[in-house]
């Protein structure tokens, strides 16, 4: 990794940095994430359980919201 792009991202203010951080990984594709077969059972389990259970589930919103709560 460059040392320079490093240190100037690190000087971005945390919103910031989260934007780049989603902005970079928009950039991958599939072929750039490898998963194993272990994970893509995890990622296959818990995609059957949303689509069986919709309403169980909390709009991410909620779910950054309660992170940034355990935060404080």
């Amino acid at each position: 990794m460059n040392a320079d792009l490093l240190a100037a991202a690190l000087k971005l203010s945390p919103s910031d940095r989260l934007e780049l951080i989603a902005a970079l990984w928009d950039t991958l594709s599939d072929e750039d994430l490898p998963v194993t077969p272990e994970e893509r059972a995890l990622l296959d389990e818990r995609l059957a359980d949303v689509e069986r259970n919709p309403d169980a589930q909390s709009p991410w919103e909620e779910v950054k919201a309660r992170l940034e709560q355990r935060r404080h």
